[in-house]
């Protein structure tokens, strides 16, 4: 009966609590994001205005004006189309704003209208828009409003979107179909998640974190990132993958799926984009650039001639002027198969280690934990930590004279940081179901008291519970 109620109070949440920005539906949050080769864009519209902006190595900011309510929107490559619908006419007025050279044009689509789940897309040279009607139908449009023809699907269309620097892609069912000689044709490989996005050329990520490798005609999944559902883009720099998942933008390595390092700023990261060897990150608080070497490594070389604490105390103080262990760089070249435990869970892939107790001691944190070869420093920021609880989101850093391996801590139903459980921990996370707070990463881990890989209102009742 618990269980049930668990579940019923989660549906309320799901229709009460406010939608993740998608880039795919008609955007009833009235807000955009997309990126491709050409940079990120962000469409905030409210009645019959847009404020267009396109985050690059030069941002571009436009507004626009049309003689209609704006319904939805989506972007490519400097082009911008507004969509707004009259019900009553049964049409689709169109128009497309040219970034590049702040020209407007529009047209009308006659006996067609945008539902809630209608998908549409633009590459350079037409317009897709599902037939809202028929779901397995898409119809194309040129940017001047002539008719190009339809695509019919053998399953349910859930979702169209534009290529990294070219193309169109549809998912209908849960194939990817790619737009190639005037037909889609379905790659072969994996089933794929939506709504789905292209980090480069050749990798596509969803926003349930599922990451995505085209070679040729074949699809393979790689492996599935943290997330949140609110991210909008992913990018690629040489090997790695960068994608946000809430205030922290992570790095995967795409051969081996593992979290190498990390980024976390001050508030909700939605779209990242490469450029050049940096990061261009958007979000709540506007844009930022973030340079690979601000990233915090997990696994790193450690070539420093340092010397670490005895085995009782496994303390070394990095916090004097000098870098601590997360913060150098380099390649491992071995998995940290000795860093294991009995009593918490401990996981190598993204490295993180959890299931750890409230007013857990360092002292008793080192004891339960297996390290040979390795010393142990508890990090809380930059400050060695000796002493005391330690908390969620704290770091444990294992230095031997070859490797450097950094974990996040999460204690258990501590969602604050503070090492305990109290109010403030269930005040946070009862925010966080209806939308009026974020976390993330490590915080998830403590917050899914329940264990069942997600955080809702059967945690909530557990947390009520143990305080």
């Amino acid at each position: 009966m618990k269980r049930i109620l668990c579940i019923f109070l989660c549906l309320l949440i799901l229709v009460f609590a406010a939608s993740p920005i998608s880039a795919y539906v008609p955007q009833n949050s009235r807000a955009y994001q997309s990126s491709d080769d050409t940079g990120i864009y962000t469409i905030r519209f409210n009645g019959k205005h847009a404020d267009i902006t396109r985050y690059a190595s030069h941002t571009l900011n436009a507004g626009v004006d049309v003689p209609s309510p704006i319904r939805s929107v989506c972007a490519y490559r400097g082009k911008t189309v507004l969509l707004c619908e009259d019900v009553r006419k049964n049409q689709l007025s169109v128009f497309v704003y040219y970034l590049d050279t702040d020209f407007l044009e529009g047209f009308v689509i006659n006996d067609a209208l945008l539902y809630n789940h209608t998908d549409f897309a633009c590459d350079n040279g037409a317009i897709y828009i599902e037939n809202y009607r028929d779901d397995h139908e898409v119809s194309a449009f040129s940017y001047s409003g002539s008719y190009l023809g339809r695509y019919r699907f053998d399953s349910e269309i859930n979702a169209v979107f534009g290529g990294f620097h070219d193309g169109i892609y549809a998912v209908a069912g849960d194939t990817l179909y790619r737009l190639s000689s005037g037909r889609f044709n379905a790659l072969s490989g994996d089933e794929v998640d939506t709504p789905l996005f292209p980090a480069d050329s050749n990798t596509y990520v969803s926003g349930h974190g599922k990451v995505y490798q085209i070679n040729g005609d074949q699809l393979s999944y790689l492996f599935t990132a943290d997330y949140d559902n609110h991210a909008a883009s992913a990018c690629v720099i040489g090997n790695t993958l960068y994608y946000p998942n809430g205030s922290t933008i992570n790095a995967y390595d795409l051969d081996s799926g593992e979290k190498i390092a990390y980024y976390r700023g001050a508030g909700q990261i939605i779209s990242v984009y490469t450029n050049g060897n940096t990061v261009i990150a958007t979000g709540d608080s506007g844009s930022f650039t973030v340079r690979i070497s601000d990233f915090t490594s997990l696994k790193v070389d450690d070539d420093t001639d340092e010397s670490g604490a005895d085995d009782e105390n496994h303390d070394s103080d990095h916090s004097n002027g000098g870098d601590t262990a997360a913060d150098r760089t380099g390649q491992q070249r071995s998995e940290p198969s000795s860093i294991s435990s009995d009593v918490y869970q401990v996981d190598s892939t993204r490295y993180y280690i959890s299931d750890i107790p409230e007013q857990t001691t360092v002292a008793a944190f080192k004891k339960n934990m297996r390290y040979d070869g390795y010393s142990l420093t508890i990090y809380r920021g930059n400050a060695v930590k000796k002493s005391g609880n330690i908390g969620t989101a704290m770091r444990a850093v294992f230095d031997s004279e070859d490797f450097t391996y950094t974990y996040e801590l999460a204690i258990t139903g501590d969602i604050t940081g503070e090492g305990n459980r109290n109010s403030r921990d269930l005040n946070t996370l009862m925010d966080y179901l209806i939308g009026a707070s974020d976390f993330n990463g490590v915080y998830m881990l403590a917050a899914d008291l329940t264990n069942d890989n997600r955080v809702d209102v059967c945690d909530v009742a557990t947390l009520k519970g143990m305080i």
